[in-house]
């Protein structure tokens, strides 16, 4: 009796570890590295992007790993030029030619990756940065504008002709249209097209939307009666023309568009800053041209400027919005199938106008970089842990009516750095960036009569990043700043040591050791801007203390010093 139970029992063991055993081998492929790594800084820019998995892929896995390029080529991964698998690997080399300088690449890896086992659970996406190159060190220098028609507001750059060289179209705000001109390879540009437009035109956003290897050109507009609802046109491109496709709907008084997989599904999405709705549209892609199905996410008043890109590192496109009228920027996290829930309000200053996502300090993850319009002209760099929460740095006081900004590397160190638009002075200021996520001393450089949006590229082929300016006003134009030698604040600058005296202060201080004739800032400890101002040609300013300020200790911030005040 008990020598048949020991068998009974023996013989159930071995059942389960069979079945154990086939449970494991019957699970599905999980991805175990991506590299470049996610949000990468400076990849080479003729290296492949290869996905790894736990085990060997089908050969029909090759169509799940979608590539986009923002500013040629759009969806490399297609025709010739396939995704290739290979055992456990998946990857895309782009042989045909590089990715360009500074360019952002966005990827899909979709549930159509498959092994043995079954399929992905969930698809991945994510970005990197090309690396820029060529001689440029971040002195721009003004050259010959492009007329425009009916004040351009917004632009945005890519190869549009597919001839290797980068073109831009713009977003004219007063003239129904956005304007398509064509780059000669050396940076000057030319052309009459100009899209159609349904109503005041407030922003153009590129991508392939129809997976043909071209960039379409989507025109964000708002109809000039009541109510002024928003409307995205899109037109397709052919190669050699532009056809238009649909009129997407979206909310009241839009004003910024993005292009992004926010589902996971390889197809480009659009999402939409709606300053009348105090909300944002996602309206998802077909694939063929349009939109489809979508969802509003409620945020802050007044939504101007939108950003995405993963900030919790989970393989998805989280959003954050800087809200004007509420003075915040909203994080809102992906649930991977493009539904968003709000985390964190983050101060953004008085009335943040402009937000980027860039990896200021090196470990991986996307910081929130915002400038505010009315607070003297400070940036705010808002902190990652990796996870999607965020602690605030000290602002970076440039001066003046902030409007537009890039973030890319003007000095080829591998290092975003940050380039604004002042358009109460029509110039440009440039950051270094210095490592760790800290900048130094703004330079400026003049960039037209109202100087707005602003979009980095290699225009003329020298594979340095040069700066496109948007200029309003009574003069209508586009102005390139191409990039040529090392700013004063370069890696290797050791700037003259900021004083106070006296410090504590009562009533005034005066500082020495500044960057002659750069703004500062008085900071409290909510990073408050209590007080602006401008330094001498000798680097000093004898600031007077505002009546009825607490006492207690503030921050004085000249571009990238800083110092302690106490106030008593």
């Amino acid at each position: 009796m008990l020598h048949s139970y020991l068998r009974a029992y023996s013989a159930l063991c071995t059942a389960l570890v069979l079945a154990s055993l086939g449970a494991a081998q019957a699970q599905a492929p999980t991805i175990t590295s991506v590299i470049p790594m996610a949000n990468a800084r400076a990849a080479a820019r003729n290296a492949p992007l290869t996905v790894s998995f736990s085990q060997p892929l089908t050969p029909a896995s090759a169509g799940a790993l979608k590539v986009f390029s923002s500013q040629r080529g759009g969806l490399r991964t297609r025709g010739t030029t396939p995704a290739v698998v290979s055992g456990n690997t998946l990857s895309f080399a782009p042989a045909a030619y590089d990715f360009r300088p500074g360019e952002t690449v966005q990827y899909t890896v979709t549930t159509a990756a498959a092994g043995s086992g079954g399929a992905l659970a969930q698809g991945r996406v994510g970005q990197f940065t090309a690396a820029a190159g060529g001689t440029g060190r971040g002195r721009l220098v003004t050259d010959v504008p492009t007329a425009l028609p009916g004040d351009p507001t917004k632009l945005a750059v890519g190869d549009l002709d597919n001839d290797g060289d980068l073109d831009f179209v713009t977003a004219n705000l007063l003239a129904a249209t956005a304007s398509v001109r064509l780059n000669n390879g050396n940076g000057v540009f030319g052309g009459t097209l100009d899209l159609p437009a349904s109503g005041e035109v407030a922003d153009v956003a590129l991508g392939d939307l129809d997976g043909n290897g071209t960039l379409d050109v989507v025109v964000l507009s708002n109809s000039i009666s009541s109510p002024y609802f928003g409307t995205a046109r899109v037109y397709l491109n052919s190669g050699s023309s532009f056809v238009r496709s649909t009129d997407v709907t979206l909310s009241l008084s839009s004003v910024e568009i993005k292009l992004g997989d926010v589902n996971g599904d390889g197809v480009l999405d659009l999402v939409s800053a709606n300053e009348g709705a105090a909300s944002v549209s996602i309206r998802l892609g077909t694939g063929i041209g349009g939109f489809g199905a979508g969802s509003e996410v409620l945020v802050g008043i007044q939504p101007l400027a939108l950003a995405l890109g993963d900030l919790d590192g989970d393989g998805d496109l989280d959003l954050a919005v800087a809200t004007f009228g509420s003075g915040e920027v909203d994080v809102c996290l992906n649930n991977g199938l493009g539904t968003f829930s709000g985390t964190q309000a983050l101060r953004g200053g008085n009335h943040p106008a402009a937000l980027a996502m860039t990896d200021v300090d090196g470990d991986g993850d996307l910081e929130l970089v915002v400038t505010d319009e009315y607070a003297g002209g400070a940036i705010f760099v808002h902190i990652n842990n990796g996870q999607g929460n965020f602690s605030l740095t000290l602002p970076i006081m440039v001066g003046g009516n902030l409007f537009g900004m890039a973030v890319g590397d003007l000095n080829a160190d591998g290092l975003p750095d940050l380039v604004v638009s002042d358009r109460g002075a029509g110039q440009v200021r440039c950051c270094l960036n210095m490592g760790s996520g800290a900048f130094g001393a703004a330079q400026s450089f003049a960039a037209g009569l109202v100087a707005k949006s602003l979009a980095l590229g290699d225009a003329d082929g020298d594979d340095d990043l040069d700066v496109f300016v948007a200029n309003g006003g009574t003069i209508h134009t586009v102005t390139l700043l191409r990039n040529a030698q090392v700013l004063a604040t370069a890696p290797g600058h050791t700037p003259i040591a900021l004083a106070l005296f006296p410090n504590p202060a009562h009533g005034a201080v005066v500082l020495t050791g500044a960057t002659p004739n750069a703004p500062l800032g008085v900071l409290d400890a909510l990073g408050r801007v209590r007080l602006t101002a401008t330094t001498d040609a000798t680097g000093s300013a004898r600031l007077v203390l505002p009546a009825g300020l607490p006492a207690g200790v503030y921050l004085l911030r000249c571009g990238g010093q800083v110092r302690r005040l106490a106030v008593e």
